[in-house]
């Protein structure tokens, strides 16, 4: 008798309109998915276009999942959970100005009411809500925590509600994006106590690398030859992976040109240390056009907008130091909602 394979769970970020049609979607969207065989040809295929580099095994994973695995997307202070619908991958030509063309079926469990599930991160143990955190990671394995994952869907079929009210939840996401919204202000117009110079938005974002369990520091201004460049360097290992980043962060108000990549490419131009296992990642508070997403993607560099990032100090938040808190102009009051 043929023996099964068990199913597996992944965590994809992929944008709430997509969850509320049933789907997840990614990126690499100049390469159509559908027309190849299987996960070894789209990989090189994507590798003729872009400079994926350790991004290969998110492609695999996305490409491999199975009908029945499990699906997990972080949301706001919560999760959506579903099910692979089918072993059939889309390609949608009206997503790939967006970047999310290559999609994949997703059965998400519903309420009562018929609305998306959320579960509260809460819900979870602290390993697996760092987990949920951890920016720059598209597709993960996360069937480590299946036990976690089982436990929770079999109380969603029991009918043992997780999710808030639809009012309350309403009104928990309008608050969180008016804070969001009021924090990315401030740090671009420089209404914070961050130090000035972009030194202290470095500073923030050591801070918040510290809180996902990696050893980082700010680097020397000399750190690089030529104009090659990263502000931060940070590490993180478990038994089984090692994570190097370099990161160069950017204190911007408009828009964020293209120099911050090519400052990043350069360190492996001209950098008399070997950084090849270093993943290149650009944070920046301000906006970036899709041209550079599309750069950045062909040189393997993470990009982290003002909305990204003010997403990441949001779900740092219980963990941040408070003096780094009190420089980002943070006041944590509790508040109660109306219901009506």
């Amino acid at each position: 008798m043929e023996k099964l394979t068990e199913n597996r769970c992944y965590l994809i970020r992929t944008k709430r309109h997509f969850v509320d049609r049933g789907l997840v979607a990614i990126g690499w969207s100049n390469i159509d998915f559908t027309q190849y065989s299987n996960s070894k040809e789209i990989v090189e295929a994507i590798s003729n276009k872009y400079m994926i580099g350790r991004r290969a095994n998110q492609i695999r994973r996305f490409v491999n999942m199975k009908q029945g695995d499990t699906i997990v997307i972080p949301l706001s202070m919560a999760v959506a959970i579903g099910s692979v619908k089918d072993d059939n991958l889309i390609y949608s030509p009206e997503d790939k100005a967006k970047d999310r063309a290559n999609q994949r079926r997703i059965n998400f469990f519903k309420n009562s009411n018929g609305e998306l599930a959320l579960i509260p991160r809460k819900s979870f143990a602290t390993a697996f809500q760092s987990r949920l955190r951890a920016p720059g990671i598209i597709v993960n394995d996360i069937s480590e925590f299946k036990g976690q994952l089982d436990k929770i869907i079999n109380d969603l079929e029991s009918s043992k509600s997780f999710s808030w009210s639809n009012r309350a939840r309403q009104e928990i996401e309008k608050l969180e994006e008016e804070f969001k919204s009021m924090l990315l202000k401030n740090i671009r117009n420089g209404k914070t106590n961050l130090q000035a110079g972009g030194i202290g938005l470095e500073h923030l974002v050591k801070e918040l690398l510290k809180v996902e369990g990696y050893e980082a520091d700010v680097l020397s201004k000399r750190a690089f030859s030529s104009f090659a460049d990263a502000d931060v360097k940070a590490s993180k290992s478990d038994r089984f992976t090692q994570t190097n980043l370099l990161i160069q962060v950017k204190h911007h108000q408009g828009t964020t040109g293209h120099w911050g990549i090519w400052q990043l490419k350069e360190i492996k131009n001209q950098s008399k240390i070997d950084y090849s296992d270093h993943q290149l990642v650009l944070v920046t508070s301000a906006s970036v056009s899709e041209k550079l997403r599309e750069d950045a993607n062909e040189l393997d560099i993470t990009v982290i907008d003002g909305k990204g990032l003010v997403d990441w100090i949001f779900d740092c938040l219980e963990e941040l130091p408070e003096m780094t808190k009190i420089k980002l102009g943070i006041c944590e009051v509790p508040r109660t909602i109306e219901y009506l």
